[in-house]
């Protein structure tokens, strides 16, 4: 029995040990509302098949340091949803999309949570080439060519992972940091 006792007192010593070693101790951060988180997308979206509440994964571009410590991770998962999108369509209509962020992993595997501040995007407007087709087609073709303006399309919005956002931290959250922050200042 006393052994054992020894055993378990000698891992609780080895724990005291290494919470004392410095870089190996967790720190509690504050992370203030409106931090800002840099995102990018896990995949491509489009307007042409998003549908309002979708959602989509995000990943941090970068670490997010407070005070020299990392509370969200480069790499740290996400998730977003799709507030509003229209495809493109005829007559030159341009597609559009609105998105927003919802949580972000921190350090401690906690979910932050983001602001909900929308980002819409439209695509290229081609009501020029559509009102060119539809006066192109009445001279060319007479009354019928009034018509011609519904085949000219739109271009629809696409997001690629390469394209990086700002996400904002939507209130004041505590997340106990594990490493600090060693890279590039």
């Amino acid at each position: 029995m006393h052994a054992g006792l020894r055993i378990v007192a000698s891992f609780g010593a080895l724990g005291v040990l290494l919470s004392a070693t410095p870089g190996l101790a967790a720190h509690t951060v504050t992370l203030p509302g409106g931090a800002v988180v840099a995102v990018h997308l896990t995949s491509s979206l489009s307007s042409s098949t998003a549908k309002a509440g979708q959602t989509f994964g995000i990943v941090a571009s970068r670490p997010t340091v407070v005070n020299g410590w990392v509370v969200v991770a480069q790499g740290a998962a996400g998730k977003g949803k799709v507030v509003a999108a229209t495809p493109a369509g005829k007559s030159g209509r341009q597609g559009s999309m609105t998105i927003a962020f919802l949580w972000i992993y921190g350090a401690d595997g906690s979910k932050i949570p983001l602001a909900a501040i929308n980002r819409s995007n439209t695509g290229k407007n081609k009501t020029g080439s559509s009102n060119a087709a539809n006066i192109a087609g009445t001279i060319l073709l007479g009354p019928v060519g009034l018509f011609a303006h519904n085949f000219v399309k739109g271009k629809d919005v696409t997001i690629d992972p390469s394209h990086a956002f700002s996400a904002y931290v939507d209130h004041t959250v505590s997340v106990t940091a594990k490493a600090q922050y060693s890279g590039p200042r």
